[in-house]
């Protein structure tokens, strides 16, 4: 994804039983990556492990930009599907298998969600929006009612 990140979704698919991560772009393309409950858990033993870099999840909920952003209700606005006009990895999306991580030097997570073959995604994530993303994914972990034990969705700030 090279385009800005504007807004990102993660929601229980019961037909499924995955997650379904959406995450759109400012030029309108729509990203859609399935993630089954054991990629759940090795993603948020990534993200974990990145979090802690930058102090945990208490660290990162703590900041300025992470308390702005759910006093504007980050967490609680809906996904603005008809805002999407392009869908780079099919309408159906991808399922996730692989995962790559780095941390750039300015400090940004590099995540990539990797299908087991073909294109996936690149997500560029500052301290808060890493900080966003963790507990989007707790959020949908708890909506499935996949208690990994990785997940803390008593971390979340709101």
């Amino acid at each position: 994804m090279t385009d800005q990140l504007h807004q990102m979704n993660v929601s229980y698919v019961a037909a499924e039983d995955r997650l379904l991560l959406r995450a759109s772009t400012r030029a309108g393309n729509e990203y859609r990556i399935w993630l089954t409950r054991r990629f759940c858990s090795l993603l948020t033993g990534v993200v974990q492990k990145q979090m802690e870099k930058f102090g945990g999840a208490p660290v990162l909920a703590a900041s300025n930009e992470t308390k702005q952003l759910f006093k504007q209700g980050a967490m609680e606005k809906t996904f603005e599907a008809e805002n999407s006009t392009s869908f780079p990895l099919g309408p159906a999306g991808i399922l996730a298998h692989k995962i790559n991580s780095k941390i750039g030097e300015d400090g940004t997570l590099a995540l990539q969600l990797l299908p087991g073959n073909g294109e996936g995604i690149t997500l560029n994530l500052n301290q808060t929006l890493l900080y966003m993303f963790y507990n989007l994914l707790a959020q949908g972990m708890e909506q499935a009612e996949w208690h990994l034990g990785q997940a803390r969705p008593d971390a979340k700030v709101h």
